[in-house]
């Protein structure tokens, strides 16, 4: 195939993107869909270029065809790139995906909520945390803060106290007479049921129940929590802590149901 990029006419063998092919002769496309898992969330759109004859068109998503004339610089490029850019940023507060963000295991988007505590805007900082994880008092007190091994902030000095920073956000949300609650979706006429009232069944719960889901989760021991309960000792995790995020996490109409309590109902109902 005989193309013309930027007035250069290139053979090429092989039908690649547009985009592919300007990063195999070295021509420069600006692209931020190959970054990380940007390109799962949203296009990018800054890889735009000119194809003379269909107008512009997206580098990454638009393949090679015999023929084709391609300009990839020109104001009116420029323009469309900057407003794509702005675009990005005015929902980013840093990087796409920070190291402390991609080391924690419930991929919390820690930049955005260290941005609304440092306005002090501390119950956005909860909704930003809860998006991804629903218990921050409990997990602010035990996570084992993968994030802050990873923060850049230790190639100047030390790392950020990410754990403790949530703890902070969330136990002030806790103290607020109106804590945040996501908004709740109307009943769609289904019934879950979660085996386990642990940290992942009450995270389920807790996500299906806003979803309009009806959830019953049903645990062996006689109160919810599993290893924050049981395998946390108190100093670290106060149980009385522990219950009120238990409550705030079912508050969307979760029950929970104590096998061995319904054990005892069957048998004396027979």
């Amino acid at each position: 195939m005989n193309v013309i990029i930027n007035g250069q006419t290139y053979l090429l063998r092989e039908r690649k993107s547009i985009l592919d092919v300007a990063k195999d002769i070295k021509v420069e496309v600006p692209s931020l869909c190959s970054i990380s898992k940007h390109a799962e969330k949203q296009s990018c759109d800054m890889c735009v270029v000119e194809v003379v004859g269909e107008g512009v068109v997206k580098a990454c998503e638009t393949q090679i065809q015999d023929g084709m004339t391609i300009v990839t610089e020109s104001a009116q490029l420029n323009n469309l790139r900057r407003e794509a850019l702005n675009k990005i940023f005015a929902d980013h507060n840093a990087d796409c995906e920070a190291p402390c963000k991609v080391a924690c295991p419930a991929n919390v988007d820690i930049q955005t909520y260290l941005h609304h505590i440092a306005q002090a805007d501390h119950h956005q900082a909860v909704k930003v945390i809860k998006d991804t994880l629903p218990m921050p008092i409990s997990i602010g007190r035990v996570c084992p803060a993968f994030c802050e091994h990873e923060c850049r902030r230790s190639l100047v000095d030390e790392p950020l106290a990410i754990r403790q920073l949530k703890r902070h956000a969330a136990d002030i949300d806790l103290s607020l007479a109106e804590q945040f609650e996501p908004p709740k979706l109307p009943y769609n006429g289904h019934r879950v049921a979660i085996v386990g009232a642990g940290p992942g069944g009450l995270a389920c719960g807790y996500y299906l129940s806003y979803q309009g889901f009806a959830v019953d989760v049903f645990e062996l021991m006689p109160q919810a929590g599993g290893w924050l309960r049981y395998g946390i000792p108190e100093y670290r995790l106060p149980k009385d802590i522990l219950d009120k995020e238990i409550d705030s996490c079912v508050a969307a109409g979760c029950v929970f149901i104590p096998i061995r309590f319904l054990a005892k109902t069957f048998l004396s109902m027979n």
